[in-house]
């Protein structure tokens, strides 16, 4: 049973990687994955992403929508700047407002940074850092998200 398990995955890896060749990240995406906090416990989060304009060659301008379900709910809104390393691999970084709806229904400036990178046509790896200016606070925290592309 092991060696059937172990072969299964083989082969769903090989085919993932036969289909890994380098992609374009679409302008728009959404999907899911987890957050890790310094300062808070693993969540699950909504991630998205929308192109608003082209800035020039390999720059685009983008908004990061993204909602965060821990003890309470956050919406996160990022504009970022994107560039295009090559085909596949398009670091940002950007600034926008989380809202957080613990109670305290604040809304704090955020910067974040992170890589969007395309796996196939359809799948695109978000990994991202993002720092919110609670008053008071600074909460550091790492996103990782797997996402469709249309």
């Amino acid at each position: 049973m092991k060696l059937n398990v172990a072969l299964l995955s083989v082969a769903v890896v090989g085919a993932v990687a036969s289909q890994a060749q380098a992609q374009q990240v679409p302008n728009y995406y959404v999907g899911a994955g987890v957050r890790a906090g310094f300062n808070d416990s693993a969540s699950f989060v909504i991630d998205s992403k929308a192109r608003i304009t082209e800035l020039g060659d390999r720059t685009t301008l983008s908004v990061r929508p993204s909602l965060v379900f821990d003890n309470s709910t956050e919406l996160r809104l990022p504009i970022s700047v994107d560039y295009a390393l090559d085909q596949a691999l398009y670091p940002y970084a950007g600034a926008g407002v989380a809202y957080n709806a613990d109670g305290r229904s604040a809304i704090d400036p955020m910067i974040t940074a992170g890589l969007d990178w395309g796996i196939t046509r359809s799948v695109v790896i978000d990994i991202n850092g993002s720092v919110l200016f609670k008053p008071g606070d600074t909460d550091t925290e790492i996103t990782a998200t797997v996402n469709y592309a249309f």
